[in-house]
């Protein structure tokens, strides 16, 4: 009788595990299906994350940070006991241990490719882009100078520390409204209708940061988390990017866009900042392209150094704290690489030119670069 149950346990945890794994893989491959994916976000993701997002949204801490431990917790203590059982009973005898942690393994990796995964196969987000080139390069020159000196208002309007970085202006909860805000006065039916609560990871920030990681969305708790190491200057547009995959964004290059225009598209200096901090650097082919050595330094030398002092201290802070970079690239690549990205790059706004001995021509724009001139020809 007893091995007759040992049995019916034995066959109820396979089937568990085969179920998962079907599941896994289904999804999977329907993510190689647009239409699905976008019909499947709209309707049963929308509903997912609103009523999952608006329950983690009552808790003032991060749900995913308590996940996170717990599971680094039972993955400890399983190892302890299996460690005691194997040696106590054998390794043969200790299958219902691994059943188990299998079954845990697979039931994280299946929801969460039944919740962000799927995202991954959506379009590209109805984010304003110009894309027609630009007949005469010298215009290069005049849009370059327009949003060096809307940076630089920006950068006047801001508090600088001893180390010449930006000083937030606002607590991080005002913030957070802020781009809430930002978000709903959106006209797009992309992105879920529900004020995400993006929250601070107060007792795991430091490992992130010695990943060089700002921030980590977990879907299936419609939670966006930030760093709460990150760097002022870069906050806002952390936060928009964590909000945009919560949100329905989820390939990090849909994020950034979105995150660009929710900070760029602001009348706040400070979250317009954080935008031009990001972005406005990919305006530099754009003063090449004029092929004019006097407006290519015209544009730098008009960059109000503040703004200099700003990033030069945000880099040295990276690299000081950056221990542990390279693993934490690598894990981001193979993860964003699963999950049908480019890996890494996806995060780079990728610039399209030609550079020949005489001339420096760009092709087509990129994400940046097409937002930016929808602000300064269509908006």
């Amino acid at each position: 009788m007893e091995k007759r149950k040992r049995f019916i346990h034995l066959y109820v945890k396979l089937g568990i595990i085969f179920t998962l794994i079907l599941l896994f893989v289904v999804f999977k491959i329907l993510t190689n299906n647009q239409y699905f994916c976008e019909n499947y976000s709209n309707s049963v993701l929308k509903v997912y994350s609103i009523i999952f997002g608006s329950i983690s949204s009552f808790f003032p801490f991060s749900l995913f940070e308590i996940f996170l431990i717990l599971n680094i917790a039972y993955v400890i203590i399983w190892i302890v006991f299996f460690v005691i059982g194997s040696n106590k009973y054998g390794i043969k005898k200790t299958y219902n241990m691994i059943l188990r942690l299998v079954i845990v393994a697979l039931s994280i990796v299946t929801i969460y490719q039944m919740t962000a995964g799927i995202s991954y196969g959506r379009e590209f987000p109805d984010i304003p882009q110009h894309n027609e080139l630009i007949d005469d390069p010298q215009d290069y020159r005049k849009i370059c100078m327009k949003f060096i000196d809307d940076f630089n208002d920006c950068a006047s309007k801001l508090e600088y520390d001893e180390n010449g970085s930006v000083v937030k202006p606002y607590s991080d909860d005002i913030l957070v409204m802020k781009i809430q805000h930002e978000f709903n006065s959106l006209d797009s039916e992309y992105f879920y209708k529900f004020d995400s609560k993006v929250k601070p990871m107060y007792l795991t920030s430091w490992a992130y940061r010695m990943c060089s990681i700002s921030g980590f969305s977990f879907i299936p708790f419609g939670e966006a988390n930030y760093n709460f190491l990150n760097n002022d200057s870069y906050l806002p547009f952390t936060i928009a990017h964590e909000m945009a995959h919560a949100r329905g964004a989820m390939p990090e290059e849909y994020a950034n866009i979105t995150a660009a225009y929710i900070c760029l598209n602001s009348d706040d200096p400070y979250i317009r900042f954080s935008g031009h901090n990001v972005a406005l650097w990919s305006l530099d082919s754009f003063i090449r392209a004029t092929n004019n050595d006097n407006y290519i330094s015209e544009f730098y030398q008009n960059i109000d150094s503040r703004i200099y002092k700003n990033n030069e201290y945000q880099n040295n802070y990276w690299e000081k704290h950056a221990q542990l970079q390279k693993f934490g690239n690598w894990i981001n690549d193979l993860y964003l690489k699963s999950n049908n990205e480019k890996g890494t790059v996806s995060y780079t706004d990728n610039i399209d030119v030609v550079v020949t001995p005489t001339e420096y021509k760009i092709s087509s724009y990129s994400r940046y670069q097409a937002l930016y001139l929808w602000f300064y020809y269509d908006k």
